[in-house]
């Protein structure tokens, strides 16, 4: 089999293809600020409506700085675990450091711009040296989907013991809905890949040659034992993330039962979904409110619930996140450190 490099390319035709993507990511872009930007005001708007700020403004100044702290901490094993969950997909010779590196930047990206660009720069970074830019966005899809999917069991598996609200059920069936897409879109690229044979030619374009290497990496088979484990990381990072919210409960005097914190944990993360502001501002302080408002928490008390608990990640990873950017902008990581083993058997052909 015969892979073009980047370099066989034309400086023309390059240049071109460089200035089209660019165009397309600066489209979605303004999209993502035109549609998620409002929806956040409105969603913000909703959140503080009818509160007395005062009040709220009094318990953030009282906040218990203990478990505030063991919360940040639990939010650091988060973001570590899901590093990992990560490597084990992509299978490259990049070091779990460097995997926590990628996905922290990814979430600062995430938090200052729209149209989650962090996880487009994912995908490109653990391309660089491994394979093709389309392997990369595979990876990043199958990391998300283990999210998506552990996340709709803690919804599906404590609604019956927490509510029967109409907006908890619209994202119940909406996340059953893409969750549902999503695997019938692994099993349609696990068969065009199969029905297809690759037979890459000079001649394809880059869209093909990326929407094919997309589908190859979506069709991989992992195996049972690699699913498991799979699934065991995305299990133990989101309670891990229920853990914090406890302890953000604690820090701002509202008590949350584990069971209570892992339903917080589904509606938050799953309610994100919806188009909003970089760092999901105002959509985060009302899906916060209106959950906790099902264990009969006020109004005030959730919301001061929602800021805090969107600060212990929001802060840290665009800190830390910001800190790795600026040292892979100088250059620290451009040799070529994620070799895959698909990258050595393309090389290989």
């Amino acid at each position: 089999m015969t892979v073009v490099p980047e370099s066989a390319v034309s400086p023309t035709v390059h240049t071109a293809r460089v200035s089209s993507r660019q165009d397309r990511n600066r489209r979605a872009f303004w999209l993502a600020a035109v549609v998620g930007i409002p929806a956040s005001a409105v969603f913000l708007l909703l959140a503080v409506r009818g509160a007395d700020l005062d009040a709220v403004w009094l318990t953030l100044q009282n906040v218990r700085w203990r478990p505030l702290a063991f919360a940040v901490a639990a939010m650091g094993f988060v973001y570590w675990v899901q590093a990992m969950r990560w490597r084990r997909i992509a299978m490259t010779r990049a070091s779990q450091a460097e995997y926590f590196d990628m996905v922290v930047s990814g979430v600062a990206v995430n938090n200052v711009l729209p149209g989650r660009i962090g996880d487009f720069l994912r995908a490109r970074w653990v391309s660089r040296g491994a394979f093709s830019g389309g392997r990369g966005l595979a990876t990043v899809v199958l990391d998300r989907g283990f999210d998506l999917f552990v996340l709709a069991a803690f919804m599906l598996l404590t609604l019956p013991l927490v509510t029967d609200e109409t907006w908890v059920d619209r994202i119940v069936v909406g996340s059953v809905l893409v969750l549902l897409a999503f695997w019938i879109t692994l099993l349609a690229a696990r068969s065009y890949t199969r029905r297809r044979p690759r037979a890459r030619r000079r001649h394809r374009g880059l869209a093909r040659r990326f929407a094919r290497d997309t589908l190859e990496g979506l069709s991989e088979p992992h195996g049972s034992f690699r699913t498991t484990e799979l699934v065991a990381l995305s299990l133990a990072a989101w309670l891990a993330w229920a853990i914090a919210a406890v302890l953000v409960g604690r820090a701002v005097g509202v008590e949350l039962t584990l069971v209570e914190a892992v339903f917080v944990t589904a509606a938050i993360n799953l309610g994100v979904a919806i188009p909003s502001s970089p760092g999901f501002v105002g959509t985060y302080q009302w899906l916060g409110v209106s959950a906790l408002a099902l264990f009969g928490v006020s109004k005030e008390a959730g919301l001061a619930f929602a800021i805090v608990m969107q600060a212990v990640w929001f802060v840290p990873t665009t800190l830390v996140g910001g800190t790795f950017l600026v040292r892979r902008a100088r250059g620290a990581w451009r040799r070529p450190a994620y070799s895959s083993p698909q990258r050595r058997a393309d090389a290989a052909r």
